[in-house]
């Protein structure tokens, strides 16, 4: 039932939720480099999806992660990167083919290696702050509304696992069916048409990159946030005190 339950959300989330950088360089890429080559993006893709979704069911479990992702020097990051892609993207170029009638030789042009690819799907997807946010929305939906936190924490997991699974397959599924069809418009498309695409990519990446930034200000300078930092204060003031005082009784302890 979970892993339908993972394939049915998968579904939904990929062609509904998933229209930002990654999607867009699938697209660019899939145009330029061709099916076979370009399917090493979205397997780059899906294994920084995988790692966000065990990182945020084992090791960050219970960390506070809209403080951590809105931190100035993650969305910085985050920002510069879709700013340096964004500039790439934007300036990149197809020439137009010498004959008019002749099409573009996306094959022997710009091609990258596979690898390459690979990373290029991975870094722009795992240094994105927003697929953090995405993520963390949809294990807090998943915990609270589909899976019980009445289950064992060993049967809990593996239900989690078994979902995430079967979403993340599914997810990896559509992308490759998306690259196929992007690679077949190979045949149809014209350097002028690609390079107002790219155009379009890079302006894509820019608005990410100030969104990341500009919400990132906006948490940092927010009521909520600054009460958020107190209360953080005043608890580990809190530890503290409860710390020496364990201390002193413990030293009383043995003097005595």
């Amino acid at each position: 039932m979970d892993l339908i339950l993972g394939i049915l959300c998968g579904i939904i989330l990929s062609l509904f939720f998933s229209f930002g950088p990654a999607f867009f360089s699938l697209l660019q890429t899939s145009i330029q480099q061709g099916y076979r080559r370009a399917l090493m993006f979205p397997l780059g893709v899906f294994a920084s999806d995988a790692i966000v979704v065990f990182l945020m069911l084992t090791i960050l479990k219970g960390v506070e992660m809209t403080a951590i992702i809105h931190n100035p020097y993650v969305a910085i990051i985050g920002g510069v990167v879709m700013l340096v892609m964004g500039v790439l993207t934007f300036r990149k170029k197809v020439s137009e083919p010498t004959h008019k009638t002749s099409r573009i030789k996306f094959r022997n042009t710009n091609r990258s290696s596979r690898k390459s690819i690979f990373v290029y799907g991975f870094v722009i997807n795992f240094l994105n702050p927003l697929i953090w946010i995405y993520w963390l929305a949809v294990v807090a939906f998943v915990s609270g509304d589909i899976i019980s936190d009445d289950m064992p924490t060993n049967v809990r997991l593996f239900h989690m696992y078994l979902f995430f699974g079967g979403l993340l397959a599914t997810t990896l599924a559509l992308d490759i069916l998306k690259c196929k069809l992007a690679s077949m418009l190979q045949r149809i498309i014209t350097a002028k048409l690609l390079n107002t695409f790219n155009k379009i990519t890079g302006c894509i990446f820019f608005v990410f990159a100030a969104y990341l930034i500009i919400s990132m200000l906006m948490f940092q300078f927010s009521p909520k946030a600054r009460e958020h930092q107190l209360q953080k204060e005043q608890d580990q003031k809190s530890i503290k005190i409860i710390k020496k005082i364990n201390g002193n009784l413990h030293d009383t302890t043995y003097h005595f």
